[in-house]
């Protein structure tokens, strides 16, 4: 039976840091302390207190832990620091974790390592168990992340806890909302084109003075439009009248840059090619068949489409695109004012006459549309020199097309007389004399005119009175002339006889200043009419 402790153990202060005694009765902790080892969990029965012991130790206040010194008497307060520091055991648990709360006890000096000022944490009430009995922790382990608890833990204002999840909920709604506002303002910016952005442009007001609707990307097709000043800042944008298509601008081309018919050898068939002879590239071929000539072919005023014909085949030239059909049974073509028309003649045979019937083609649909026809005796043409007939050849053949100044397309046939044909349609004049047209440069103010005498050509530049502004001359016979963009150079054919038999030709520029000789470009004996790219031909009378 233990003895009742000494009156030096009563008066020892207490292993426990406890508050207040609770009102009602329970049962008092015991502190299981062990010198200079590992503590014993749970502690051994014997050295547990007999219930009588236990009872006369509840009269005695305040109780002192045994805690035995090394020489086997109470430690005091001296000894005390110099105990060893173990932990004590997890006895109490936190509230809610399923174990029994710890009761109180009267505040008395620690001689454990807990601050003194540390008490034990008070317990609820009503998650209190039967006195004396201590339950095992069995709720399960919470995690932030994880399935919510059926009973979640206690806030300080009783309030259940809300999880991570929960709390997350506002702030995935609050992200979704900004988002959905972000595509809605995206989407209007978008939909409202540059009007939005304060950069709308804005039309002619109506006659009435007042105004129209604004623009809208929705309400039909764009059109380009010049911002007009206003002195009202609010007042709305007008509906614009006409639209009017821009041009496109002229591409810039090399100084030398043309597009001209060549052959590899005298006997071999003609092709087309394109080159800048300012440049060491050689020539790139446009068009070409293994079987027929690129008998003619025809270039837009600005350079970037023309047409080419295989035989009487009339096909489309396109840079980096393939060869479309245009027309068949064609004799010669040109382009109208821009590269949008083509205009191109059909020869038939009608008894022992001819019909000639002027087509308006349109060269990206090849929709063909005519526009007058002339029927003529068919003229008897006689066989000529193989140079004579080669210049005649390049300068367009006994059939030939122009696009005059004043937008007239006249037709010419040799030995039969030449036409005037309203491009707007109509019938089709007859011209007096069957007249050439004379090619102009392009600001209209000089011609250069060609004498042939003895095989030799003479240049001469003149003004617009006609006076002589320069003079050159070459050996051969020159055809095919055509000015250059600036008006400062003309390119042309010059045609010779070869020893052997047959045509030498080749391409010769002149800058046109007096005193300085034509150059010659190509030296293959097989390259004539040539035309400058980006100059178009101005026919007059």
């Amino acid at each position: 039976e233990a003895e009742a402790p000494s009156e030096a153990e009563a008066e020892a202060p207490t292993a426990t840091d406890t508050s207040a005694e609770p009102e009602s009765e329970a049962p008092r902790r015991r502190s299981w302390w062990r010198p200079a080892a590992a503590p014993v969990w749970p502690p051994d029965p014997a050295d547990e207190l007999s219930e009588e012991s236990a009872d006369q130790a509840t009269d005695a206040a305040p109780v002192e832990s045994e805690v035995p010194g090394e020489s086997g008497v109470p430690v005091g307060a001296s000894e005390a620091a110099a105990a060893p520091q173990i932990p004590a055991p997890p006895i109490a648990a936190e509230a809610g974790t399923g174990r029994e709360p710890m009761p109180e006890w009267p505040a008395a000096e620690s001689t454990q390592v807990l601050p003194p000022s540390w008490r034990a944490p008070r317990p609820d009430p009503a998650a209190a168990a039967t006195p004396g009995e201590l339950r095992p922790a069995t709720a399960p382990v919470r995690t932030r992340l994880g399935t919510p608890e059926s009973e979640p833990d206690a806030a300080a204002d009783g309030e259940p806890e809300p999880s991570t999840a929960e709390q997350a909920v506002p702030w995935l709604i609050g992200v979704i909302l900004l988002l959905a506002g972000m595509v809605i303002v995206l989407l209007a910016l978008i939909f409202a084109g540059d009007a939005s952005l304060g950069g709308g442009v804005v039309g002619p007001s109506p006659s009435d003075g007042s105004p129209g609707p604004s623009g809208s990307a929705l309400a039909g097709p764009v059109t380009s439009q010049r911002p007009r000043a206003s002195s009202t800042p609010s007042a709305a944008p007008a509906p614009s009248g006409d639209p009017t298509p821009t041009p496109a601008p002229i591409p810039e081309y090399g100084p030398l840059e043309m597009v001209y018919q060549g052959r590899s050898e005298p006997l071999a068939h003609i092709y087309l090619l394109h080159r800048d002879f300012t440049t060491e590239e050689p020539p790139e071929v446009l068009a070409q068949d293994q079987s027929l000539d690129v008998r003619q072919f025809a270039w837009a005023p600005d350079g970037t489409v023309g047409v080419a014909m295989y035989s009487d085949l009339l096909v489309s030239v396109e840079p980096g695109r393939e060869k479309r059909p245009l027309g068949d049974e064609i004799t010669t073509a040109t382009f109208g004012p821009d590269a949008t028309t083509v205009y191109a003649v059909r020869v038939t045979e009608d008894g022992d006459d001819d019909v000639a019937t002027l087509l308006q083609i349109d060269f990206a649909s090849g929709d063909a549309t005519e526009l007058a026809s002339v029927t003529y005796a068919r003229p008897e043409v006689g066989a000529e020199d193989p140079l004579p007939e080669a210049k005649f050849i390049d300068d367009g053949g006994p059939v030939r097309l122009f696009r005059l100044e004043d937008g007239t397309v006249r037709l010419w046939v040799l030995g039969a007389g030449a036409w005037d044909v309203d491009a707007g349609g109509g019938e089709a004049r007859e011209v007096e004399e069957g007249a050439l047209p004379t090619l102009w440069s392009p600001k209209g103010n000089r011609r250069v005119v060609a004498e042939e005498a003895d095989g030799t050509t003479t240049l001469s530049l003149l003004g617009r009175s006609d006076e002589v502004l320069a003079t050159t001359s070459v050996e051969g016979l020159v055809s095919h002339l055509r000015w250059s963009p600036k008006g400062d150079m003309v390119v042309f054919t010059v045609g010779t006889s070869a020893s052997g038999g047959g045509v030498i030709q080749n391409l010769w520029v002149w800058y046109l200043e007096d005193g300085i000789s034509p150059t010659q470009m190509t030296d293959t004996g097989a390259a004539f009419g040539a035309e400058w790219l980006g100059s178009p031909a101005v026919w007059r009378e």
